[in-house]
């Protein structure tokens, strides 16, 4: 089995808070995503995989200014 079969760590996408029941991730470029997950399943600081994330654009327009005013400094 070759080392491209391992997954890589995901340290960019880094858990940085809660949300209206979704965990909040920011890169480290700044973009954010969010995932529904319970909130004692995975903590602020931990990382994860890129594929469970999804683009907090798809959230209403007020979620989304919410989120940014609340992690975008995060």
């Amino acid at each position: 089995m070759s080392a491209s079969n391992y997954e890589q760590p995901y340290i960019d996408n880094i858990v940085v808070g809660y949300h209206n029941d979704k965990v909040i991730v920011k890169q480290d470029d700044g973009a954010l995503f969010f995932c529904e997950i319970p909130e004692n399943l995975i903590m602020p600081g931990e990382t994860m995989a890129p594929r469970d994330l999804t683009s907090i654009s798809v959230l209403p327009a007020d979620e989304q200014e919410e989120i940014r005013i609340k992690y975008a400094d995060s």
